[in-house]
């Protein structure tokens, strides 16, 4: 089994892309809804968070952590982001290698780990091969305005927050510019699959 691995900074596309190699036959694993899923009500990774962040990050409601109070503190504070995300990947990479082993036992021709933060452990030792998704500030700007409600000031906030895309691309075996069209796009990531996934196959 070949694994591909996907990381890019919020506003780049990195989940349309993808989405495009799932519908090419690609088993998808999703680092943010392994991540969210793994927060929930009562397990570790709750657990310690509440520890380090303390009850303020609880919605007293629902007793589920207060995402956006809590995305609000992180982005405001780089150590506090730090310790969040090192709470969080070591649980998720081990879910991802579990995940792994699963695909593999079912012979199945390539996973795509969809990944933001691009870590060692659970994505850089487990792919074959790396891409990096980017696109120019400005389109990611509109794109998180767009989808999720944020003033400007708050989306320049979250891609600052975040490696550049020079800094992503020096990471990656390849670099998907996603600047243009849908279609665009999936003829290029075709083109870029079967150049250097399935590289057997003739683009």
């Amino acid at each position: 089994m070949r694994v591909l691995g996907v990381t890019g900074g919020t506003g780049t596309g990195k989940s349309t892309v993808t989405g495009i190699l799932k519908k090419m036959g690609c088993e998808v694993i999703d680092a943010d809804k392994i991540a969210k899923s793994l927060q929930r009500k009562g397990t570790a990774v709750f657990r310690e968070i509440v520890e380090y962040f303390g009850e303020e990050a609880v919605d007293k409601e629902t007793g589920e952590l207060d995402r956006g109070r809590l995305s609000k503190r992180v982005f405001d504070s780089p150590g506090d982001l730090l310790a969040l995300n090192r709470i969080v990947h070591k649980a998720v990479a081990k879910e991802i290698k579990r995940r792994l082993t699963v695909l593999r036992k079912r012979d199945v021709a390539c996973a795509v780990l969809d990944v933001p933060i691009p870590v060692e452990n659970g994505f850089f030792d487990v792919s074959d091969c790396v891409w990096a998704v980017v696109a120019n500030d400005d389109l990611r700007i509109e794109r998180l305005m767009e989808r999720n409600g944020y003033t400007e000031e708050e989306a320049e906030r979250r891609i600052a927050a975040q490696l550049s895309n020079s800094e992503y691309a020096a990471l990656a075996d390849v670099v998907i510019d996603n600047e243009g069209t849908y279609e665009e796009l999936e003829r290029l990531v075709d083109f870029e699959f079967r150049r250097t996934v399935l590289p057997d196959e003739k683009p």
